[in-house]
């Protein structure tokens, strides 16, 4: 597994000096935001000048660019389907693997639900054809919360583009442990998201420090474990919210303890294994 980073918390800067920052942290790569109302790393431009810019940015920090974290929210799903469609092309132009978004919908609603499985075979049908993943991250509130709900839509959609963004945080809001979570899911888990929980409430979590790995209460060894067990060999990206208006020092501060405490983590399971 390789360690990366996700460039939503370095929204002021631009891709170079975020790249830059992620490097200096430790990092073996990052996961590029394009998440209008945080931050917006690049732009939907599949020129070959701009895509080589951005490579040789990447090439030049000695990084990977894992994944890249999207939303198309607040759009009619003609809308949502033109601007994915756009995300895939240049996906599979930069060579990144994969796309995750979060879920949308509404929890315990079969419409919606039924809506948003409808949505997810077509964005997967569009996805498959640029040869990209399409990763799916539970979250409260939208159709797609859990395991089960998760199962639900890999049984309804059934596309080989379509994949689970282990998004541990929000499976334990859930109520779930997610390193049961992954033995349900094996192979599906196309990308994850690691961040700490303090407690089960959300409303209450109030910095980014309750939710850096190593933080809360969260068992990431075990986590860990249980994604080796099941073949994972993907990256595990380091996602921090709510951190994009703290000085430059401080959001360096927390990237930096992110990765040595998992770099830790995963040299013990590497130790483990001999």
């Amino acid at each position: 597994m390789k360690l990366g980073f996700s460039t939503l918390m370095f929204g002021r800067l631009d891709l170079y000096n975020t790249l830059q920052h992620i490097a200096w942290a430790g990092y073996d790569g990052a996961e590029l935001a394009y998440l209008e109302d945080w931050a917006r790393h690049f732009e939907l431009n599949t020129d070959p000048s701009y895509i080589d810019e951005i490579k040789s940015a990447v090439k030049e920090h000695g990084l990977n660019i894992f994944a890249i974290h999207t939303v198309a929210r607040d759009q009619t799903d003609d809308d949502k389907l033109k601007f994915m469609t756009k995300m895939f092309e240049f996906a599979n132009k930069l060579g990144v693997p994969v796309v995750t978004i979060r879920s949308e919908g509404k929890s315990g609603d079969k419409e919606a639900t039924k809506n948003e499985f409808n949505l997810l075979r077509k964005l997967s049908e569009r996805a498959e054809s640029q040869g990209v993943a399409l990763a799916i991250k539970p979250h409260e509130g939208g159709s797609i919360y859990n395991t089960a709900t998760l199962i639900q839509m890999l049984d309804t959609v059934k596309s080989p583009a379509l994949g689970v963004n282990l998004d541990i945080m929000h499976l334990f809001i859930a109520g779930e442990d997610p390193s049961e979570a992954v033995y349900k899911l094996g192979s599906k888990i196309v990308h994850s998201h690691f961040r700490d929980c303090p407690h089960r409430d959300l409303s209450k979590f109030t910095t980014a420090e309750q939710i850096l790995p190593g933080r809360g209460v969260m068992d990431f060894p075990k986590i860990l474990r249980s994604l080796k067990a099941v073949g994972y060999d993907k990256a595990v990206d380091v996602d921090v919210t709510w951190a994009s208006t703290y000085p430059l020092s401080r959001q360096m501060g927390l990237a930096a303890e992110a990765r040595g405490y998992l770099n830790r983590c995963l040299r013990e399971l590497q130790s483990s294994s001999k």
